[in-house]
């Protein structure tokens, strides 16, 4: 694949087994949307009907859409004359690599009229006339997954080293309760100073002015807090590299209503401030009681 940029609108098609499904679900993690094997005569008034913005548009053939090899030439033909910005994207790989993954997969492929050797060479030969209409052509012999999607992330727009829109959840939890399922950071403050053995500040939860300035005050929380807001910060970016677009920072106490409720808190509004789009959950603070 090369390293040239270029945007959508895109159809996406090539052999089956080479990635197109991969290739489809790393541009709509950018914002594309992807239509994946509507019938043949449904692709031209799909482009003139959308309310979407073409550029960000992906259409997803295979030879399974009836007339593929006869008729689509024609019909991406007449497309490319209406709209001059529409890219082809052909995806292939290995005979001996789509062998091999469907033998891991077993699953059936779209020609199943006779040994899957047969029918991914037959494929080939049926898409070579589409393969010649391609502006791109994608081998994903040698790439994972993960590898495809990267580089997907260059072709629809993005710089290919982090994902874009990355959300971050900041939530709040009980130990007692259990870690969020979630979860890709854990942060335990349990070795924090308790605001739960104050009684004035028992029945209070951690974002209540009382509690805050207790916990403020206290000079190890704010290192804690400090050291872990910088670790935030520096693994958010390399988990972006990752292409993740959601990442979960759960923060847990005994009970979940004092020194976790805190710390999220300031965590989430420390990354705000930093220009990432924070969302700021307490999932337990209210199943706490007071007694």
């Amino acid at each position: 694949m090369t390293d040239r940029r270029f945007g959508g609108p895109f159809v996406i098609t090539g052999l089956s087994g080479s990635g197109k499904t991969v290739l489809s679900r790393a541009l709509e993690d950018i914002g594309y949307l992807c239509v994946d094997n509507i019938p043949l005569e449904l692709v031209g008034s799909l482009f003139e009907t959308t309310d979407r913005d073409l550029e960000r548009l992906a259409v997803v053939l295979d030879v399974r859409a009836r007339g593929m090899a006869e008729r689509f030439p024609e019909i991406f033909r007449d497309l490319k004359r209406r709209h001059p910005d529409l890219r082809l994207v052909f995806v292939e790989a290995d005979p001996a690599v789509l062998l091999r993954r469907y033998s891991v997969a077993r699953r059936p492929h779209p020609l199943r009229d006779g040994a899957i050797e047969d029918s991914v060479a037959a494929e080939r030969r049926s898409l070579s006339e589409v393969r010649g209409l391609a502006d791109l052509i994608v081998d994903t012999t040698h790439l994972s997954p993960h590898d495809l999607r990267r580089q997907v992330v260059t072709l629809g727009g993005g710089d290919g080293q982090s994902a874009p829109d990355l959300s971050v959840e900041v939530a709040s939890f009980s130990y007692l309760q259990g870690v969020p399922s979630t979860a890709s950071l854990v942060f335990d403050v349990r070795f924090l100073p308790n605001p739960y053995f104050e009684p004035e500040l028992r029945p209070l939860a951690g974002d209540e002015a009382p509690v805050t300035r207790w916990l403020t005050g206290q000079p190890e929380v704010e290192e804690a807090v400090r050291r872990l807001v910088d670790l935030a910060l520096y693994l958010i970016p390399r988990y972006g590299g990752e292409l993740k677009t959601h990442l979960t920072i759960a923060v847990g106490c005994t009970g979940g209503r004092h020194r976790s409720v805190y710390v999220a808190r300031r965590i989430a509004s420390a990354l705000e401030e930093a220009g990432h789009r924070v969302v700021l959950r307490h999932r337990d603070k209210e199943q706490w009681r007071y007694t």
